[in-house]
């Protein structure tokens, strides 16, 4: 019997792999719903998260993101960066794309940067950045996440910080300019009415004539710009803001064009303010003459009025107001109205879009320095081809809380006196000793305050006015007039003041100053108040 061997061939299975582990399972599930949380973290958080790559093509875009620049996912993704959020160039002119470039390439370099950028509907923005470097597994760049914060309205509050700064800064400086230069027109005009007085010939005495008439002029000049630095002198009174927007209309009827219609809309019931009529009439006049400018063809010109209550401090412009009652009175135009850019400037001193030898760029900059001196408050909106239309805020009185002042009858007859002047310019000194002389007076000068104080402490008894400088060095006229107090309390002055503010002069009046006069003065207006004070029997005739 044959023996038969089995051959057993073995065949070998593949094992499938083991089911996960329970802590393997859970790490997964933990990854998963990390990333589902850091994903619902990224949509929902309040704050613009974009991601780019280098060629600045945004890869993604959250849910913040859209809302806020008004895109959708579908619409920016794929897109380039700049074209859509970020504008080519902001409205202040500077180029935005080498920025974007720069930080395609060098994320490092701008971890931190704040620019303009742009919503889909063109509403400009600011918004700050943080930008991070996104690499890939070796290591290399692949794009930038960017994280964003709205900043516009602190951009704003900034800005408008910037504007009042600088504001008051021209003013500081244009009111130091116009106080100078108040002194040269001071002796120009002085020596002029010298000339005038002294000469026969006609052509001198003509010469003369317009030496004045140009003096004149220039100090017009030099007071609005020191109304607009807050520095003009001026007292207040009761006014009815109704009869001199009344005045105003009539003035402007009578002189611009006969194609502007001039509208009257007076709703207010309590149309008085504590003002200067001069300032607040000129002030109106500006803003008149300056939407006539804007109407080359004809237009309408409106002049409104309203009540308005205020009930807790607020900013209007950089004009801080108090709570309280205050008369809103609005004149606007149908004009070519104003870029944002012009808006933003024209209160600006010789700031003009005019034409050369049409305008000196000073009305609007007088506006809003009365506006100031009134306490009050303005604002201008225009935008281009739309008018113009200025607001103007001015504190209400109670009915008869204040009186227009009136002054005593003026004596016809010139009275001669003894007069002691104090002015550190020499030219001012000179011509004034030399004017007021001529017309019988006689007058001592000093440049300084303590030889002033050394001759009236042992000449005062023979002195019947004291005409005082404000603005001198080391001692101005308020501390030298105090002084010359403690010598004589029955001392009898003048201040001559090239600029100062209301509070000072009304401050200044208290001590016992007669009387204050505005630099450049004529010898006309001088005599004027000096026969005032006789009438009046502040001055007795030596």
């Amino acid at each position: 019997m044959a023996n038969n061997k089995i051959n057993t061939v073995s065949t070998k299975t593949i094992a499938e792999p083991p089911p996960p582990s329970r802590d393997s399972l859970e790490i997964y599930q933990a990854l998963r719903k990390s990333e589902e949380r850091y994903r619902e973290l990224v949509e929902h958080a309040n704050s613009i998260i974009i991601r780019w790559d280098q060629n600045g093509v945004i890869t993604f875009f959250n849910e913040y993101a859209q809302q806020f620049f008004g895109y959708t996912e579908d619409e920016i993704i794929g897109r380039h960066v700049v074209g859509t959020v970020v504008p080519t160039s902001e409205s202040t002119g500077r180029d935005l794309r080498p920025l974007m470039e720069d930080i395609g390439n060098h994320p490092e370099e701008h971890r931190y940067n704040v620019n303009e950028n742009v919503t889909k509907s063109g509403r400009r923005v600011w918004v700050a950045w943080t930008n991070k470097i996104l690499t890939d597994d070796r290591g290399e760049t692949i794009g930038v996440l960017s994280i964003g914060s709205d900043i516009t309205k602190q951009r704003l509050l900034e800005e408008e910080l910037r504007q009042a700064q600088k504001m008051q800064a021209i003013g500081e400086l244009a009111g130091g300019i116009a106080h100078d230069f108040n002194n040269m027109i001071h002796g120009i005009s002085g020596y002029a009415e010298v000339i005038h007085q002294i000469t026969d010939d006609f052509r001198i005495t003509e010469y003369a004539n317009n030496i004045l008439t140009t003096a004149h002029h220039a100090a017009e000049l030099t007071k609005q710009l020191l109304t607009f630095a807050r520095k003009g002198s001026y007292q207040l009174t009761e006014c009815n803001t109704h009869e001199i927007i009344r005045d105003v209309c009539a003035m402007l009827e009578r002189t611009i064009d006969r194609r502007i219609y001039i509208e009257q809309q007076l709703d207010a019931s309590r149309p008085h303010v504590m003002g200067d009529p001069a300032q607040l009439k000129s002030a109106l006049l500006n803003l008149g003459i300056n939407a006539k400018d804007a109407m080359p063809e004809g237009g309408s010109l409106r002049f409104s009025t309203s009540n308005v209550s205020v009930s807790e401090e607020i900013t209007i412009s950089d004009f801080e107001i108090a709570p309280g009652q205050y008369l809103l009175i609005n004149v606007s135009d149908s004009g070519t109205g104003m870029s944002a850019e012009i808006r933003r400037r024209i209160f600006e001193p010789f700031f003009t879009t005019k034409e050369s030898g049409r305008g000196a760029g000073l009305g609007l900059a007088a506006v809003y320095g009365t506006t100031h001196l009134h306490k009050g408050a303005i604002r201008c909106r225009s935008s281009e081809g739309q008018g113009s239309s200025f607001d103007l805020y001015l504190p209400v009185i109670r009915d008869g809380a204040g009186q227009p002042r009136t002054g005593a009858a003026e004596s016809p007859r010139e009275r001669k006196i003894r007069i002691m002047l104090v002015d550190d310019e020499a030219i001012v000194r000179s011509y004034s000793k030399t004017l007021f002389e001529m017309h019988g007076h006689s007058v001592e000068t000093f440049a300084a305050a303590e030889e002033a104080i050394n001759h009236y402490r042992q000449h005062y008894r023979e002195i019947d006015l004291v005409l005082l400088d404000m603005i001198m060095p080391k001692m101005d006229g308020q501390q030298l007039f105090a002084f010359l107090k403690r010598i004589n309390p029955e001392i009898r002055a003048i201040l001559a003041t090239g600029y100062s503010m209301e509070s000072k002069v009304q401050e200044i009046l208290a001590d016992g100053i007669l009387d204050c006069i505005q630099k450049p003065f004529t010898y006309e207006q001088l005599q004027q108040k000096i026969e005032k004070l006789v009438a009046e029997g502040v001055l007795a005739e030596p």
